[in-house]
């Protein structure tokens, strides 16, 4: 019985210990002042902003068609002039990220930016494997590498949101 009790213990003394961790709320490095002026300042846009507005910031249509040419001409382009667009997805250089970019924060009402984001599976200029071949590898630091790769190049074309890895 004694060694059932110690065997039991130890089989769920991580539960506990996890238990412990997960329950602590993290510490924030920031100021009470700091995110004091975070809040008011949030909160003071949200309330300049229409219902169609607040709406639009959940829209992410995706930009395959959408052209630098087309920023101002497009549906979309439209929408986004009117803060009614909070990404797009699948628009793909850093010259027309940043063109789209300044219409959202040089002509809408509220001039707040966008995020852009795509599915950057296996690369985004440089193609790996798929993930599950990445995995078949077992070579840990190999998808580590993979992955910081596809980061520094899509963030570098000002992709700020992705979708990965697919399973």
């Amino acid at each position: 019985m004694k060694k059932f009790v110690i065997f039991a213990a130890l089989a769920l003394s991580p539960y506990f210990i996890a238990q412990d961790i997960v329950s602590k709320p993290v510490q924030s490095f920031q100021s009470a002042q700091y995110q004091s002026k975070k809040k008011a300042f949030v909160d003071n846009l949200l309330s300049k902003m229409t219902l169609d507005e607040k709406i639009g910031q959940l829209n992410l249509p995706g930009a395959s068609d959408f052209t630098t040419g087309q920023a101002q001409s497009s549906d979309i382009g439209k929408k986004v002039e009117q803060g009614l667009v909070g990404g797009l997805f699948n628009i793909k250089g850093v010259d027309k990220i940043r063109d789209v970019q300044k219409v959202a924060v040089e002509k809408s009402r509220l001039k707040i930016p966008m995020i852009f984001g795509m599915d950057v599976i296996h690369g985004y200029e440089t193609t790996f494997p798929i993930p599950l071949g990445l995995a078949a590898s077992w070579d840990m630091n190999l998808i580590q590498r993979s992955a910081q790769i596809a980061a520094q190049e899509a963030t570098a074309d000002g992709i700020n949101w992705t979708f990965s890895p697919m399973v």
